[in-house]
């Protein structure tokens, strides 16, 4: 099996040699690794091409991330077989050492799997709001391997694509199978490609699962970084489910609406209860602290706590106070509120690189 590694990249100078390093120290080393500089204005293509890469250059390419791996996916895959395999990951992720090998052995094991997702995990960080990120996306590889180590998302940080995979989505699109999304491999028209395209690989039957290993990206370090990063990734969901719509089959829909609505539910619940504490402050006098408030308070702190354990004791003194990761799901839901507004009103949004 031929394994091809595309990394598409818009002004990494600063990182993309530490990724390449990563990917060159995998004890299995993809056959060959592209980086496409993707309208460039810094150092990157040197850079990649000093580390050891072949550089793809596209100066003009209006259609960001999607346009660069749909442009070096054309050129790759017509020489490749049906069951060999394309890594695609970002210019600023770190890979664990075995992650190819691993991902080449699930796929080698399911014959169904049209690709196989890493588990992300967040860089070492400095600022509060970026260990409060790594925290949760330590509690979502939880989550992953408890959906018996199905990917919800097949992760742009590192995944590895089945070629068959991939042309089977391209040939639905233009076959009226999937949404088009320019009728290339990876939809351009959206915001959120690796959601769609893991929706596109589901839908014509192939299986998606996770591979018990990791890369390591970048968290947001400031609030409008981190508000542009789940604005996007919460309008682009609802985009994509809306875009598939009815032809998605039942148990997909339950899986992917469900996430929707439990988000909803969380946001009208925060409403309603801040109007509740509202009305009670204004018109009885206050609101009545009895013992009992403290029970479910401590069942979560219990519960946060143990579930980061694992990560240190910064996360556990964070975890056990409860109040920072309440007001950061607090922000979180806000933020949700503000996609799915801009969702009703048809406002697409601009795709931010994070």
């Amino acid at each position: 099996m031929v394994c091809v590694a595309i990394i598409p990249a818009r002004n990494e100078e600063e990182t993309i040699a530490d990724t390449l390093g990563s990917l060159f120290l995998q004890t299995r080393l993809p056959d060959k690794v592209i980086v496409v500089a993707n309208n460039c204005t810094d150092n990157t293509a040197n850079v990649a091409r000093q580390s050891g890469a072949e550089v793809l250059v596209m100066n003009e390419n209006k259609h960001m991330k999607a346009g660069a791996l749909n442009y070096a996916l054309d050129m790759v895959i017509p020489d490749l077989d049906e069951q060999d395999c394309i890594l695609i990951m970002d210019a600023d992720t770190l890979l664990s050492e075995d992650l190819v090998e691993q991902c080449i052995q699930v796929l080698n094991e399911n014959e169904h799997a049209g690709a196989v997702g890493s588990i992300f995990t967040g860089r070492r960080v400095s600022s509060f709001l970026g260990y409060l990120q790594v925290m949760e996306y330590w509690r979502y590889k939880r989550q992953i391997h408890r959906n018996g180590n199905r990917a919800f998302v097949l992760s742009g940080t590192a995944s590895v694509f089945r070629v068959g995979g991939l042309t089977a989505v391209k040939e639905g699109r233009n076959n009226g199978i999937i949404p088009y999304g320019g009728g290339g491999y990876y939809d351009v028209f959206g915001r959120t490609e690796d959601n769609e395209i893991t929706l596109a690989l589901l839908m014509l039957d192939f299986d998606c699962p996770s591979a018990n290993t990791t890369s390591i990206t970048d968290v947001m370090e400031s609030p409008k970084q981190l508000y542009r990063q789940r604005e996007r990734w919460y309008n682009g969901a609802l985009v994509n489910l809306k875009a598939y719509g009815r032809s998605l089959p039942w148990y997909l829909r339950w899986v992917y609406w469900k996430q929707q609505f439990g988000l909803l539910f969380s946001l009208s619940f925060l409403f309603s209860w801040l109007s509740l504490m509202l009305a009670s402050y204004l018109f009885l006098d206050g609101i009545t602290v009895t013992a009992l408030w403290f029970v479910p308070v401590i069942i979560l702190s219990f519960e946060r706590t143990l579930t980061v354990w694992q990560l240190g004791w910064k996360a556990r003194i964070i975890a056990i106070t409860v109040i920072p990761e309440q007001l950061y799901s607090i922000f979180l839901l806000l933020v949700y509120g503000l996609a799915l507004k801009n969702f009703v009103i048809g406002h697409r949004g601009q795709w931010h690189t994070t």
